[in-house]
């Protein structure tokens, strides 16, 4: 029947109580009152018990409000959320607004998109058992943000001691001379390799951007003595290039001098040869002559000798026999006098 139908009784079956007449909504007062009722408040309550029950039902409602409230969270763009209910890992949220039941799961929020740096100093031992003081700058980023908070117990920490261990490493397996001059850039790269491969075997959700050798160096009570050998080292390849530019330089030259001297040997040998080849013709021809009449043709010869010596000087000295003077033919002045007078 309806809630405001009369009962057998007569008596009206209003569920507020006994307000027959009354035709409107609940009084408030009798709300609090029959909810501080449910809070402790019974039927013998005076009206002072039902409003601190009712207050209390307030405050409770007030108090769920601030609950569902504080569980209400932001990540920022650049960032991921993990989120733990009971210490335990639940999930990973993206950037947005989110809510989490407050008290029983909580959430670490993790830059995911910062380029984070580092740096990491130590003395380290090398192949051939020389102390080395070296520097390491390291930027790196979170790329997994559940393994970098769980499968470390200190990340940064776990970073430093996994380059230490990567220096050593590397460090172990080159001399001193390498590390301190020319090999630093390949130390560098097997560096780094050696170290994403540690932080991969960790599992540690890092990842090594670039790896930097700020600094190798000697220790200071030794540092003048490696300078003097860097010195050293500096000057005999600054010798060795000298060398080198000046065999470039002259080998080209030599090698062109060479190749003259060769080709006019060639052609030496070959003006030789037809010449005394001309000179074996020309003997042949003449035997038949001398043969036939010696005297006139050693006569001949000594006339074309002495015609050949006169043609390649300017002066003739001629001793006159029985005579203590000697007879001076100036031949050069003869013949300008002869040019001389052709000219004209």
């Amino acid at each position: 029947m309806p809630w405001n139908e009369p009962g057998k009784n007569g008596g009206d079956k209003d569920p507020w109580g006994n307000r027959n007449k009354q035709n409107g909504p609940p009084d408030l007062d009798e709300m609090l009152k029959k909810i501080g009722g449910i809070f402790g408040g019974g039927k013998g309550n005076n009206n002072k018990s039902g409003s601190a029950g009712g207050f209390l039902a307030i405050g409770l409602v007030a108090l769920f409000g601030l609950w569902a409230f504080a569980g209400v969270y932001t990540v920022n763009e650049a960032e991921s959320g993990v989120v733990l209910r009971f210490g335990k890992y639940q999930t990973t949220v993206g950037p947005g607004l989110g809510w989490r039941i407050w008290g029983i799961e909580n959430i670490y929020k993790v830059n995911t998109n910062e380029l984070l740096q580092a740096r990491v100093d130590g003395r380290m031992l090398t192949k051939d058992i020389n102390i080395v003081d070296v520097e390491i700058g390291l930027q790196y980023r979170i790329i997994d943000p559940e393994d970098y908070l769980f499968n470390l117990s200190d990340p940064k920490q776990a970073l430093v001691q996994a380059t230490e261990s990567a220096l050593r490493q590397v460090l172990g397996d080159n001399e001193v001379d390498a590390v301190l001059t020319t090999e630093k850039e390949r130390i560098r790269n097997d560096m780094e390799k050696e170290l994403k491969s540690i932080l991969e075997d960790y599992n540690s959700g890092i990842m090594i951007e670039t790896v930097t050798l700020e600094k190798a160096l000697p220790p200071r009570q030794v540092n003048d003595a490696f300078e003097e050998v860097n010195r050293a080292e500096q000057d005999a390849k600054r010798v060795v290039q000298d060398a080198t530019a000046y065999s470039n330089r002259e080998l080209p030259l030599a090698e062109a001098e060479a190749e003259k001297i060769r080709l006019e040997a060639d052609a030496y040998k070959v003006e030789a040869i037809a010449r005394a080849r001309g000179e074996v013709a020309r003997f042949e021809k003449l035997l038949p002559q001398y043969m036939a009449a010696p005297v006139v043709t050693r006569q001949r010869l000594y006339l074309e000798t002495v015609e050949q010596v006169m043609s390649n000087t300017t002066k003739v000295m001629v001793d006159v026999d029985g005579s203590n003077n000697m007879l001076y033919i100036p031949l050069d002045q003869i013949m300008n006098k002869k040019s001389v007078r052709g000219d004209k």
